[in-house]
Parts: C-alpha cells; sequence; structure tokens
C-alpha cells in the first residue's frame, strides 16, 4: 500500500477551495475489502474505489463516499491480538467511529475501517485525525482547548471517559463561561452558568461520578413518586368519605 503524503498544491488558475476543504493527506486504503483513493480534509473524509482500466480505453466513474468530519466522535488503531496479548499487536489500520441519527432523538453509531499495513502510513493520518477531533493526550489538554473555543457554535459538549476527564472538562466548561463573563476567575462566589449543556459517557476505571449521579437521580425519583402516591391515597380516601 502506498504512504500517506500531503496533497500538492493547487495549480495556477484552478478555484480556491473552500474553508476547511484543503487537502491534508491523500492516500489508498482498503475499505469494505476495496482498494480506495481516500482524501482527507479538515471537514471531510472522502473515498472512492479505484476502478481498473476499460477494456475498450474508456474511464470508469467510481462513486464517491463522504463523511463529515463534525459526525465522527473517535477514531483509534486498528490491531491484531494474539490469544492472551494485551498490548502491541499487528497494526491493520484505522477505525473511524462516525455517529448516526437514528431516530428524531435517537443516536448508533457505525465503524469504518481503513485497512493499511503501513505503519507511518496510519500513524501519519491517525496523527492528522487526532488534530482534526482535537483528542485529549495528556491532563489539562481538555481545560486548554475548551479555554480556547466557542461554545456558542456547540449546541453541547459530551465526554468520554472517567472521573479525572469529567472533572476537567466541567472545570473547563465553568471556567470558560467565566472568562466570557469577563469575571475574575481567582474568586468567583457567584459563577456564571456554563452556556452549553454537559453530557458524560462513563469509560473510565470506576466512574463514581456516574454512580453518584445515578444514586442522586433514583433518589429524587424516589421522592416524587412517594409523594405522588401519597396524593393520590389522600385523594381516593377524601373521595371515599
Amino acid at each position: 500500500p502506498s504512504r500517506g503524503r500531503a496533497l500538492s498544491r493547487r495549480s495556477p488558475g484552478a478555484p480556491e477551495a473552500e474553508a476547511g476543504e484543503e487537502p491534508l493527506l491523500r492516500g489508498i486504503f482498503e475499505i469494505s475489502k476495496r482498494s480506495c483513493d481516500v482524501v482527507l480534509s479538515a471537514r471531510r473524509l472522502r473515498w472512492s474505489p479505484i476502478l481498473p482500466e476499460s477494456p475498450t480505453g474508456g474511464t470508469r466513474l467510481a462513486q464517491e463516499e463522504v463523511i463529515e468530519m463534525r459526525d465522527v466522535f473517535s477514531v483509534k488503531l486498528k490491531r491484531r491480538l494474539f490469544a492472551g496479548q494485551k498490548k502491541g499487536g499487528t497494526l491493520l489500520g484505522i477505525t473511524i467511529f462516525k455517529c448516526l441519527k437514528k431516530e428524531e432523538n435517537k443516536l448508533t453509531d457505525c465503524a469504518i475501517h481503513l485497512n493499511n499495513l503501513s505503519e507511518d502510513h496510519c500513524h501519519s493520518w491517525f496523527r492528522h485525525l487526532k488534530e482534526i477531533l482535537n483528542v485529549t493526550e495528556y491532563e489539562g489538554h481538555a481545560l486548554s482547548v475548551l479555554k480556547e473555543c466557542e461554545l456558542q457554535a456547540f449546541d453541547g459538549v459530551v465526554c468520554v471517559g472517567g472521573d479525572g476527564s469529567v472533572s476537567e472538562v466541567a472545570h473547563g466548561l465553568l471556567l470558560k463561561a467565566q472568562i466570557d463573563a469577563g469575571k475574575d476567575t481567582d474568586y468567583i462566589p457567584t459563577p456564571v452558568r456554563a452556556p452549553v449543556p454537559l453530557g458524560v459517557i462513563p469509560a473510565g476505571e470506576t466512574d463514581r461520578y456516574c454512580y453518584i449521579l445515578e444514586v442522586f437521580c433514583f433518589k429524587s425519583l424516589w421522592h416524587v413518586l412517594r409523594f405522588w402516591l401519597l396524593e393520590a391515597v389522600l385523594g381516593a380516601k377524601a373521595s371515599v368519605t
């Protein structure tokens, strides 16, 4: 398989690409058992099957497939692990996880496998994909990203991680809200509310925050149900008398 490479600059007189559409990488991957020409930009990932030449010499047109990078929520290196092996393994390519809208208020996901056995090729693409997706790689990374992010452009923030990641993202959201409101971040007696909600997908080792929230929500729900049942019983007794 060919290695990933940066695309050459546009030729003189060619139309300028839309912002975010400038190609960053182009390479060959196997997708759904077909060799494909894949192009990555900041906004989209596009690929089309590489077709053999027509016997008559004509040009065959391959249907291009596209995914929006805003719909991608995770990316990882795909490896084959043998029995008993927990780390390392043979690199097979890259897996991209895309969010799909199943119904009006329900989401599902699908995985797109970009197969290529070249270590350099895959690591180059993986690095660019992580930069586009803002995948956090160290403690404090999420905080620094959120401080520079324009939250008004988003409907919400979803954190996939454990207690530390959730704490850092929550801190970042609140800190960004105070900065935007012009408040002193060293002492905030009455903090401004974060402009967007925070969603959490627990993926840590203990996820204690998830357990605490679950218990709190269960107790709150039980108090509401108990009050409703009490009212129903008293109302029934009053109607009987």
